[in-house]
């Protein structure tokens, strides 16, 4: 009797020690940015749109009318968005059906502007530019993602697009 007492200790101790090992010994997480590339941005609609790693890396480009951020998560592109201004104005709904923007799984228009169509990984939004003259465009897309974040996207879109208006001169 004694020694089956012994024994369930013994077991009962080593669960506990491998549950403390495996607590401990979980990888690190990145902390999601309130900024990307430098444009603030909702912390929480951004989190949303990207998958659990180690390491969050961002690469920037900036020219006179566009700027791209995007960003990789464990050296995966997960999430990138590129702005333009000074666009003509065109049928963003139209030009997507065409195929001349690629890579719209889904498509449907989106509410968060007048000329702005979102699918489940991509989103491109047309918006006037008064300030720097025609229009300004916002196109994101999650390359590495499956399955449907276009709620998502929306969040993201609606919470964005003030900053990029502005950061665009528009």
């Amino acid at each position: 009797m004694q020694y089956g007492l012994t024994t369930a200790a013994r077991l009962s101790l080593a669960a506990l020690l491998l549950a403390g090992v495996s607590a401990c010994g979980g990888a690190e997480e990145y902390t999601v940015p309130s900024k990307a590339c430098d444009r603030e941005v909702g912390k929480d609609v951004l989190g949303a749109l990207l998958p659990s790693g180690a390491e969050l890396r961002e690469k920037q480009s900036v020219s006179d009318r566009s700027f791209s951020c995007q960003i990789y998560v464990d050296g995966l592109m997960q999430f990138a968005f590129t702005e333009h201004s000074g666009q003509r104005k065109f049928d963003v709904s139209a030009y997507a059906k065409s195929g001349r923007l690629e890579n719209f799984d889904q498509l449907r228009a989106s509410d968060v502007s007048d000329n702005a169509v979102v699918s489940h990984t991509r989103s491109v939004v047309m918006a006037p530019c008064p300030k720097a003259g025609k229009n300004y465009i916002l196109n994101l897309d999650l390359p590495n993602t499956e399955g449907d974040h276009s709620d998502d996207i929306e969040r993201f879109v609606r919470s964005y697009l003030p900053t990029g208006l502005a950061a665009m001169g528009c």
